[in-house]
């Protein structure tokens, strides 16, 4: 029985969630000016692979203690359903921020929603593949330089706190752990 396609739904596990791991443990902040809001339409092509690694994964998880053959059938099954799944939800249209930094330079960030405008000062937070805004005072544009650390560091560990609340959505297992999960992740992210 060949099973290269559970070593290889294992490995992309393996590396993925190693990689996510690091980036929630790897959260920068830095602030600054929305300088732009623009909508665009969804890019479908991440979605479907998105879906189709993490309906393997289910489909893996689900044959534990099967058989080998069941186990490659379950993750191929789970892929194309989660292929699908995340064509569906990856199609629509999200808002991309561009924001001057303080300390020099510009971003664009990208996200599903949003109630942030132009002239917003943000909170930008990045690590690994992930990014979020939050809108702060105005402060942290106009005299950065002057605001006291500790203020700082409270929005680095909001940034970390919400990193590890989309962390734990991605390793959700359940139809009950995915909307709690979902729902910490909008309480800890969202501005």
């Amino acid at each position: 029985m060949n099973k290269s396609p559970v070593v290889t739904a294992l490995l992309i596990a393996v590396f993925y969630t190693a990689g996510n791991a690091q980036a929630s443990k790897m959260v920068s902040v830095d602030y600054g000016i929305i300088t732009g809001v623009n909508q665009q339409e969804k890019d479908t092509t991440g979605g479907k692979a998105g879906g189709a690694l993490l309906g393997g994964l289910v489909g893996l998880g689900t044959g534990k203690g099967k058989s080998g053959s069941n186990k490659a059938l379950r993750t191929l099954g789970g892929a194309a359903v989660g292929s699908a799944v995340g064509g569906a939800v990856a199609r629509g249209t999200e808002m991309v921020y561009t924001v001057s930094l303080v300390k020099g330079g510009t971003v664009r960030i990208i996200m599903d929603s949003g109630n942030l405008h132009s002239g917003d000062c943000v909170a930008v937070e990045q690590g690994g593949a992930s990014a979020n805004l939050r809108r702060v005072s105005e402060e942290f544009c106009s005299h950065n330089a002057s605001v006291p650390q500790q203020y700082k560091v409270e929005h680095e560990k909001e940034a970390d706190e919400c990193a590890q609340a989309k962390q734990q959505l991605l390793d959700a297992q359940t139809e009950d752990a995915i909307k709690a999960a979902q729902m910490k992740m909008n309480i800890l992210c969202q501005d």
